[in-house]
């Protein structure tokens, strides 16, 4: 059975895309070979999807893993795999002559303002689609403690 995607990650794919094109369109002016310009963009933001559904399975793994006291190891060994397979990405863009290494790793940078700009797009994104309506952001706070759940003191029922 096909596990439904995380509505934050759809989320975070719309920002890669949205601040993939916003660099794509600043960059055409400052760069002389566009073709290269834009291809590397474009492997940048390909690369942002794999990395951003890579970390949304890692923080699954963390969660799961956190009772067994595994969590920190697991969260740290992610970041460096996200951190090595981005360098690569990076080298094989300087190996491939039309594509702009720059525009690669601006179009990998555009996860970080996509994750920046996350509230803005599930404001818009929540009341586009029902999909997007379950979770708040963020959380709505009143000022006041919740009452914890009532329960016997002192082993009293």
């Amino acid at each position: 059975m096909r596990e439904k995607l995380h509505p934050t990650l759809i989320e975070l794919w719309i920002g890669i895309v949205i601040w993939s094109i916003l660099i794509a369109a600043a960059g055409v002016w400052f760069c002389k070979d566009k073709p290269a310009w834009g291809f590397g963009i474009l492997f940048g933001m390909i690369s942002a999807f794999g990395l951003a559904f890579y970390m949304t399975k890692s923080v699954g793994k963390l969660v799961d893993d956190l009772d067994a006291g595994r969590g920190d190891r697991v969260i740290r060994v992610s970041s460096m795999i996200r951190l090595f397979a981005a360098a690569a990405v990076i080298a094989v863009a300087c190996v491939i002559p039309r594509m702009n290494p720059i525009g690669t790793f601006l179009g990998i940078l555009s996860m970080k303002f996509a994750a920046y700009s996350n509230p803005l797009i599930h404001k818009v994104t929540s009341k586009v689609h029902p999909y997007f309506k379950d979770k708040e952001y963020p959380p709505e706070e009143n000022g006041e403690e919740t009452p914890d759940e009532e329960r016997p003191e002192n082993g009293k029922t």
